[in-house]
């Protein structure tokens, strides 16, 4: 277990304990013949719950990336589930189902929303990693088929999603001028998103903090590295600050409660807290970090990894390195003693971007 003094070592000794906290016990746990099960009771998968393109998409992006935190010869046989759910959610215009219950029903109705762009990010990994051409020839359907789709989007998260799998396969295929100028549409979007509701007092993208807030300035980091762009860098860095101040409470990391949000000019909920924030905020900061190895980035991961080691307002562990779950997050009366996908993937893809961030060699 990762403790409160392990907190305060130097990063790359901080890796190492967190990679060796890190187990898969649970995400296998949840996964079966069809895919990733959405919730779970307790730690017991809730069969009757179903699956998500959204859990599925963010459970492959850990799967493709996961050889150097924690190696497992079950990694290749969850690579191939998680995709083969992303074809069977899509349409062949390119639009995914989200919802499938556990008697393989499919059971809402075709829409463009997070679940797409999640995708995208999703074939984009894939795309960018170790896997056969075979499954990254499936990536690639996926993905070209669904960009049009995040094009016309106007959701900032769809969109901060897509960069993310357009930075991901341009790395793959740097010569490919459509994905570059695809990734410029997108990120401009967001600068746009920005400048358009920007004020001295609130520095961000929309009127109201919701959740999965890093997402926004990551996606403009990874477009920065893959376009150099220096107003994408620029736009990651005050958002990210302004979510961190906003996100502080006596030098405890609190992410905006799901019980209201953070509304501008209005109350922030405290509660529900839920791990994908802190997560987010650990992915986005690495990155951020190695940039400018700037102290602001250093005490968000510090203070965002805390939050899943009791770090918190409660001060409860949320991550059980017994497992590898990740609880779901914590109530105005403590822990939700739930283990879902969503949380134990945050934590997961958190570690993962850790770890690989910043391991010695």
């Amino acid at each position: 277990m990762v403790t409160s003094s392990d907190l305060l070592c130097g990063f790359e000794e901080l890796s190492v304990k967190l990679r060796r906290s890190v187990k898969l016990d649970h995400l296998l746990a949840l996964t079966d013949h069809n895919g990733l099960l959405q919730h779970a009771r307790f730690s017991v998968p809730a069969r009757r719950e179903g699956y998500t393109v959204d859990d599925n998409a963010r459970a492959l992006v850990f799967a493709v990336k996961t050889d150097r935190l924690v190696p497992n010869p079950n990694i290749l046989e969850l690579q191939r589930k998680f995709i083969s759910f992303l074809l069977l959610m899509q349409e062949e215009d390119g639009r995914f189902h989200n919802f499938m219950d556990f008697s393989q029903r499919i059971i809402d109705e075709l829409m463009v929303g997070d679940h797409l762009g999640r995708a995208i990010w999703a074939a984009g990994a894939a795309i960018n990693s170790n896997m056969s051409s075979g499954m990254k020839a499936s990536a690639r359907l996926i993905f070209d088929r669904a960009l049009p789709w995040a094009r016309a989007s106007t959701s900032p998260r769809t969109r901060a999603y897509a960069c993310l799998g357009l930075h991901e396969r341009l790395y793959a295929e740097p010569d490919d001028s459509n994905l570059r100028v695809n990734l410029k549409l997108m990120a401009d979007s967001l600068v746009a998103l920005y400048n358009t509701s920007r004020a001295s007092d609130w520095e961000w993208f929309e009127n109201i903090l919701t959740y999965d807030n890093p997402r926004l300035s990551q996606a403009l980091l990874a477009a920065y590295l893959s376009l150099g762009e220096q107003t994408y860098l620029a736009v990651a860095e005050t958002t990210l600050r302004f979510l961190k101040e906003t996100e502080t409470i006596n030098e405890t990391h609190v992410p905006i409660g799901n019980r209201g949000w953070y509304v501008r000019r209005e109350t922030r909920a405290l509660y529900d807290q839920q791990p994908i924030e802190p997560g987010a905020m650990i992915e986005a900061a690495t990155i951020a970090y190695k940039l400018n190895r700037s102290k602001l980035y250093e005490e968000i991961l510090r203070q965002a990894l805390g939050w899943f080691f009791g770090l918190n307002t409660k001060s409860v562990e949320l991550y059980d390195d017994s497992t590898g779950a990740c609880y779901d997050g914590l109530t105005p009366k403590g822990l939700n003693e739930n283990q879902g996908a969503e949380s134990t993937l945050a934590f997961l893809l958190a570690a993962e971007a850790f770890v690989n961030g910043f391991a010695q060699d």
